[in-house]
C-alpha cells in the first residue's frame, strides 16, 4: 500500500469518526439550561499501601456507599480512587444558579476528608502533586492501569509520579449543541494555558513527560466548527499508541469506533471531550485547598456563562 493510500485511508477513519462522535455528543440528551461539573482530587499525605485502600474501602461500605463499575455511591453522592490512592469526589450535573447544591457538595467533600482521617488515619490534601512517588505502588491493578503503567514505566519520565502523585480538578460543561462545542472549546483551550486555570510549573513538568502521543492539546481547526474540532481530536487519538496492542490506534486493523471511545479514555489531554456525558472537561486546574475553590468555580462558570 502506497503512503498516499495509507493516509487517505487514516483521513477517512478520522472523517467518520469525526461524525460519529458529533452524532454521539448531540443524541445524549443534555439541554439547557446548560449543566456544570466537577472532579475534585485530592493527594494522600503519604504513600498508600494495599491495606490503607482496604481500609478506605471498608470506611465506604460500612458508610452505606456501594461500589458500581469503580464508583462507591450513596444517593447523590459519588467518590472513586486513582492509582496512587488519590481520592476523587464527582460533583452532580449543576445548573449556574445551582449555589445550595454546590455548597452542600463542598461541605460533603469537607466531611468526607474529615471522617476518613478520624476512622483511617489517611489525611487527605489538597494539592498539586507530592514529589517521590515515583516507585509508589499501584493501588488500582485492572488491566487498564497495570498497561498504562507499564508504559509509562518505559516512555518519557514521568508517567508513573503522573499517575501516583499528582492531583487535579477535573471542570465540565455539558453539551447541548454544535455550536455550544465551537463556542467553548476555544474558550477551554484559553483557560488550559491561563495562569488561573492552568497547571503549576511543577506538574506541568510531569505531564509534559508523561506520554506525549496522549497528552498536552491536539492541533484543532475551527474552520469547518465543531466537525473541525472533533477531527483534530480524532486525529490526535488514532495517532497515540493503544495501551494493548502498543502500537498506534491508526495501524490496528481490527479496530472499530466502540473500541476507538475507548482508547479516546486513555488521552490526557489539557481539553478533553467526555463522550459518556457529552460534556467538554477542563483537566488543567490543580487540586488546592477547598477554601480556594468556589471562587475557582465561579470563575469557571461565568466564563462559560457569558459566551
Amino acid at each position: 500500500m502506497s503512503s498516499g493510500t495509507s493516509r487517505g485511508n487514516i483521513n477517512s477513519i478520522t472523517a467518520v469518526y469525526a461524525e460519529k462522535l458529533l452524532d454521539t455528543i448531540l443524541t445524549r440528551g443534555n439541554s439547557l439550561p446548560r449543566t456544570y461539573g466537577f472532579e475534585y482530587e485530592f493527594l494522600p499525605d503519604r504513600v498508600l499501601n494495599h491495606d490503607d485502600i482496604s481500609r478506605l474501602v471498608a470506611f465506604l461500605l460500612s458508610a452505606g456507599y456501594r461500589l458500581e463499575k469503580g464508583i462507591y455511591s450513596k444517593g447523590g453522592r459519588r467518590i472513586a480512587f486513582e492509582p496512587g490512592g488519590q481520592i476523587e469526589y464527582l460533583s452532580p450535573p449543576l445548573k449556574a444558579s445551582d449555589s445550595i447544591e454546590f455548597n452542600e457538595t463542598i461541605d460533603w467533600i469537607q466531611d468526607m476528608n474529615s471522617m476518613i482521617e478520624i476512622e483511617t488515619g489517611i489525611r487527605y490534601l489538597g494539592t498539586d502533586c507530592i514529589p517521590g512517588r515515583y516507585n509508589a505502588p499501584l493501588l488500582l491493578t485492572s488491566e487498564r492501569y497495570s498497561r498504562m503503567h507499564e508504559r509509562f514505566m518505559k516512555v518519557d519520565t514521568r508517567g508513573p509520579e503522573m499517575m501516583k502523585g499528582t492531583a487535579a480538578i477535573h471542570l465540565h460543561a455539558a453539551i447541548s449543541s454544535r455550536e455550544d462545542l465551537e463556542e467553548m472549546y476555544p474558550l477551554f483551550c484559553e483557560m488550559a494555558s491561563s495562569e488561573e486555570f492552568g497547571m503549576s510549573n511543577t506538574r506541568r513538568e510531569i505531564w509534559d513527560r508523561t506520554d506525549r502521543c496522549r497528552c498536552c492539546l491536539p492541533d484543532v481547526s475551527l474552520e469547518n466548527g465543531a466537525f473541525s474540532i472533533l477531527e483534530g481530536i480524532v486525529e490526535f487519538a488514532i495517532e497515540a499508541v493503544e495501551l494493548k496492542s502498543g502500537k498506534p490506534f491508526r495501524n490496528i486493523e481490527e479496530k472499530g469506533f466502540s473500541d476507538f471511545l475507548d482508547h479516546l479514555t486513555t488521552m490526557f489531554t489539557d481539553v478533553r471531550a467526555n463522550i459518556k456525558f457529552a460534556t467538554l472537561e477542563l483537566r488543567t486546574p490543580d487540586s488546592r485547598p477547598l477554601e480556594e475553590f468556589p471562587y475557582l468555580w465561579q470563575k469557571f462558570v461565568e466564563k462559560c456563562e457569558n459566551l
